[in-house]
């Protein structure tokens, strides 16, 4: 029968969580739900750790200890049972909104065969609010205010 290797070799994991006495660590990449067993029994066996949870459909284990869950996460580290690492940091948020517009303008854009973009598309929504304002008879208010919105975009080209 062949030696068992996965258990000699550290773990990737993810720090999901970490609280005083409690440590949500997500596998990277994600485990099934055996080799999260195997590992929460390893983890089970550190000590100063009371319980070891498996949440299989996250791919994560939790880890309750008796004392700070940091040093336990260092013995871990120290007896090889997981390489445990940080999350990447996530983009800021007007990258993120950027990313978004832009993809916006591209689905709008495939979808009329390049005829409408992002930018008119809205003016022309702006464009169409202002004149049922007008056919509602209230032109001083809503409707300039649209027509105006409406204008600078559609004048940006």
């Amino acid at each position: 029968m062949p030696a068992d290797t996965d258990s000699a070799k550290p773990v990737r994991l993810q720090r999901v969580h970490i609280l005083e006495k409690r440590a949500r660590l997500r596998a990277d990449p994600k485990l099934d739900r055996e080799a999260l067993l195997s590992l929460a029994n390893r983890f089970a066996s550190v000590p100063n750790v009371r319980r070891a949870l498996v949440r299989p459909s996250t791919g994560s284990v939790i880890l309750e200890t008796f004392g700070p869950v940091e040093t336990v996460l260092a013995h871990v580290a120290e007896e090889g049972i997981a390489k445990i690492t940080r999350p990447p940091k996530t983009p800021p948020v007007h990258q993120v909104m950027q990313l978004g517009v832009m993809r916006m303008d591209m689905g709008v854009k495939k979808r009329t065969g390049d005829a409408l973009d992002l930018r008119t598309t809205v003016g022309l929504a702006l464009l169409g609010g202002a004149i049922v304002q007008l056919a509602r008879g209230q032109i001083a208010g809503p409707a300039t205010t649209l027509a105006l919105s409406a204008i600078s975009l559609l004048d940006k080209k």
